[in-house]
């Protein structure tokens, strides 16, 4: 029988492809009653569903054993057929879900905000530094026709850069620029103008992916972001994106299949591709070039920060709020701060999370295993020296029965804490099985002592959870 977070899964999954295409025919609502009958979903775990992100949904249904992840994908076949055709945005969610269920990439869901990227383009991004010269490098104009046969555009950070250093005067990209904010210098232009024109994909993900558009992407691998049909959870839309798994080894390949795969799916189309010939006197300003443009074009971003307090051992930073309003954990921006009522345990498991998340594994995983259970539980105590002086026994973090309850007074108090808009940033999401993160910016991490603030990837609790997990 399945369980309740499946039939939720489901629910949220299905209603969410009937309403892609912005049709919900007859034939449709008759396959999801016919489904609701099958899995016994009562009026009470479609309500449940209608608050959980798809994103959510589709890594509880990748976790599933293989014949009850086929079995969804193949409801979700029939019920894009049922009524004659596999729309462009049907066909996409399909193939998200399968590539998650694949372990080839994941579902993310973050609010609406301005979420700019399109469904009709596929983004290249990365973190490495330095990366190696790719089949994107020697072969982008021919890889960029390969994904026009399914209506994509093709965004590669090195070969936007590229287009702006062609351009035949300079002037006319500062020119752009103050159109766009009429308040920057002269040497402010200058200076923007040579980062779009040296921009990289790193800093294109940490400047404007989890910048400016605060989205909270935490990147394991070079991967293709591409935008899925929106939701609507408990009521506030949110933004859906699948993160795909490069294969750098064999890019051409990787595409040519999922192209394929995507369009196989779908009735005849026309695709319409508009290719800007004469990009010296052009400037696309729309879509994806104009989040690009309107973030370089801005004078300073004002990042979100988290500090945490040190509240015990040798420096602690003492804590003179009300009784009942003490908090070890504070949210802000510029000069709104938002506490966070968490003190103790809660406090520690936060900080434990987020020294995961800013290491090279990107987060931490709960999975019991002896050994590795044994270090996140000293990484966990080492956490807790650091925000108590309390004297009680530390409690097993690696135990459901401990971690369960904590994660949930964490999330409650985060929901509590008065941040709108960017909240996700904070919460500790979930990646694959077991594993949690903090999609925040490390950088944007500071720990708070008697000392002064020290940034977390310079702080000794983070060093010591290097040593320990390493």
């Amino acid at each position: 029988m399945a369980s309740i977070e499946l039939k939720k899964s489901v629910c949220r999954i299905l209603t969410d492809l009937v309403k892609s295409d912005n049709v919900i025919s007859v034939e449709e609502m008759d396959i999801l009653e016919t489904v609701a009958n099958n899995y016994n979903l009562t009026d009470a775990i479609k309500a449940e569903s209608y608050s959980m992100p798809l994103a959510d949904a589709a890594a509880y249904v990748a976790i599933q054993k293989p014949q009850v992840r086929e079995k969804v994908i193949k409801i979700m076949e029939n019920c894009a057929l049922r009524d004659g055709e596999c729309c462009r945005e049907e066909a996409l969610l399909i193939s998200a879900l399968e590539i998650e269920c694949s372990g080839k990439g994941r579902i993310i869901s973050m609010p609406f905000n301005n979420r700019p990227i399109l469904s009709t383009q596929i983004l290249f991004v990365d973190a490495t530094y330095n990366p190696k010269k790719n089949d994107l490098d020697k072969n982008f104009e021919e890889i960029s026709r390969i994904v026009e046969m399914a209506g994509f555009e093709l965004i590669y950070i090195p070969q936007v850069a590229r287009e702006f250093k062609e351009y035949k005067k300079t002037d006319d990209i500062k020119r752009l620029l103050s159109i766009i904010n009429p308040t920057l210098s002269e040497s402010a232009l200058v200076s923007k103008v040579l980062s779009l024109q040296d921009m990289d994909s790193r800093y294109f993900y940490i400047q404007v992916l989890n910048g400016k558009l605060q989205m909270g992407i935490n990147l394991m691998r070079p991967s293709w972001l591409l935008r899925l049909p929106n939701s609507v959870v408990s009521g506030k839309g949110y933004a859906n994106f699948l993160c795909y798994d490069v294969d750098m080894e064999n890019i051409t390949d990787q595409l040519k299949g999922f192209i394929a795969e995507l369009n196989c799916r779908q009735n005849p189309y026309s695709v319409i591709v508009n290719r800007h010939s004469d990009r010296s006197k052009d400037f696309l300003y729309g879509g994806f070039h104009k989040a690009l443009l309107d973030v370089m074009a801005s004078e300073r971003i004002e990042p979100w920060e988290v500090r945490v307090y040190v509240r015990a051992g040798g420096n602690p930073v003492i804590d003179e709020s009300e009784p009942g309003k003490k908090f070890t954990v504070e949210i802000s921006k510029g000069k709104k701060s938002y506490p966070v009522m968490i003190n103790g345990r809660e406090a520690a498991f936060y900080l434990l999370l987020l020294c995961g998340s800013a290491s090279p594994g990107r987060g931490i995983d709960f999975e019991y295993e002896r050994e590795k259970s044994k270090k996140i539980q000293a990484q966990f105590v080492e956490a807790y020296h650091l925000v108590s002086n309390r004297s009680e026994k530390f409690p097993d973090i690696t135990l459901s029965s401990t971690f369960r309850p904590i994660k949930t007074k964490v999330m409650k108090a985060l929901e509590e804490c008065g941040v709108k808009g960017e909240l996700h940033l904070f919460k500790p999401s979930k990646l694959g099985k077991n594993t949690y993160y903090i999609p925040v910016n490390p950088e944007n991490v500071r720990i708070i002592s008697q000392e002064g603030s020290t940034p977390l990837l310079d702080s000794s609790v983070y060093h010591e959870y290097c040593k320990i997990t390493g």
